[in-house]
């Protein structure tokens, strides 16, 4: 069963909702950004048209490994950005998260982490997942301070995971506990 929400989940001013076709013109752009992909992407290639609608197809389909959400804001239709909580394992009750608030005008605004509280609250409180874990390019202090903020812990170090612009990146790896969380959000 998939459990993604089928209506928004807001908070006060963050939604999260499914994707649909007003997904396509933002994940286009976002996703030939070279700021954008170089935070968030192992790879920096540039994506055609008929690859995001691809993607965004795939993205928008039931699964039980994967919930894509688009992050939006009230009333606004276009959305903010996008994340996921990916290979979901029910066996092992744990998760990846990964977000991109796309609206580079918006960073810094606590949008991400207003993302992320609602992305995590999902993960354990429908899905029923014990474990969220995250990873984040060691270059990019803001996606640490964002999973640092919501409560995750660092847990390791891929060293030189990427190769990158001519040099090697680390990646930081991250997690979070359901009784950690349950803790803090009480």
């Amino acid at each position: 069963m998939n459990d993604s929400p089928t209506s928004p989940v807001s908070d006060d001013v963050v939604e999260l909702r499914p994707h649909s076709p007003a997904s396509l013109e933002p994940l286009l752009r976002w996703k030939n950004d070279l700021e954008i992909r170089r935070l968030s992407d192992d790879e920096t290639h540039t994506y055609s048209r008929e690859q995001v609608a691809a993607t965004l197809e795939r993205w928008m389909r039931p699964s039980e490994e994967i919930v894509h959400l688009a992050i939006g804001l009230a009333g606004r239709a276009e959305p903010i950005g996008f994340l996921h909580l990916a290979l979901i394992e029910r066996a092992h009750q744990r998760c990846r998260l990964g977000i991109v608030i796309g609206e580079k005008e918006l960073w810094g605004r606590g949008y991400g982490h207003q993302a992320v509280v609602r992305a995590v609250g999902h993960a354990f409180d429908v899905l029923g997942l014990e474990r969220i874990t995250a990873e984040v390019f060691a270059d990019n202090p803001r996606s640490v301070r964002l999973l640092e903020g919501a409560g995750f812990v660092r847990e390791g170090v891929m060293r030189e995971s990427i190769h990158r612009d001519g040099r090697r990146v680390d990646e930081l790896v991250y997690g979070l506990l359901r009784h950690e969380w349950s803790k803090g959000h009480k």
